[in-house]
């Protein structure tokens, strides 16, 4: 479903490449959580296997469309067009005022089934939502976009508690529901642990912990801070032997 080949990245400016030879492989409907310390990688991957960026080098290979959620929630709606506007673009390029009439009550059965009451906004413009709520709403787009590839980084991260919970939830039930091939970054490790069958670890451009199975399922938080700091502590090792040479 989703196959990426030694896939390297180099910005100008940045001395060090940002990915450095990525091999991945997803099956249909498989969940990977994807984690990392700041600038190990990971936003840009998923831009690539988006499309938003290219590679210098390597291949992506796609069965199916792609659809994402960013952190920016300024990116993925129009804030101007109203919220069935903004969900009925996710499904066609080109609604009419008939395609608007025909699945209006569908969609305020999935803005329901959220359960948050942001139904009653149905026929507002995005822009009297709070960021949280238009994060939310991406979300319901890139769900019943039809693409098989979905792509999320850090959806939640504009959420309260409560509404994170909510929304993990609802995600996790129509990835199941649809098969969707899915890559979720996240920084929550409590999300990490619980969510997803596979957990890859990113550190400096490269893939260093690969877990599914019961190896995922047996993962849990002090593990993953131990392999956080294991692979802090190499890097400051090896900093400090550069400086000494």
């Amino acid at each position: 479903m989703l196959k990426i080949s030694e896939i390297k990245k180099s910005f100008s400016g940045i001395f060090e490449p940002v990915l450095k030879g990525i091999n991945l492989s997803l099956e249909k409907g498989e969940f990977c959580v994807l984690i990392g310390a700041n600038g190990s990688g990971k936003s840009t991957l998923l831009k690539i296997i988006s499309g938003e960026y290219s590679a210098d080098s390597g291949e992506v290979r796609r069965n199916g469309g792609v659809s994402q959620v960013v952190q920016d929630v300024n990116k993925g709606t129009i804030p101007a067009m109203t919220m069935l506007e903004n969900i009925a673009l996710s499904r066609t390029k080109t609604p009419r005022f008939s395609f608007y009439k025909r699945h209006k009550n569908d969609v305020r059965d999935k803005i329901k089934d959220l359960n948050i009451g942001l139904e009653k906004f149905i026929d507002q413009p995005l822009s009297v939502l709070s960021g949280g709520q238009r994060q939310t709403i991406a979300t319901l787009m890139a769900l019943n976009s039809g693409g098989k590839i979905l792509l999320l980084d850090e959806h939640t991260s504009a959420l309260d508690p409560k509404m994170q919970i909510l929304l993990m939830e609802y995600t996790v039930k129509s990835v199941r529901e649809q098969e969707l091939t899915t890559i979720m970054i996240t920084h929550n490790l409590e999300d990490a642990v619980k969510y997803g069958d596979r957990l890859i670890m990113m550190h400096k451009g490269r893939i260093v912990v690969d877990m599914k199975g019961r190896e995922k399922s047996n993962l849990t938080i002090p593990f993953l801070l131990e392999m956080f700091h294991k692979f802090e502590d190499q890097s400051l090792l090896h900093e400090g032997e550069e400086n000494v040479c």
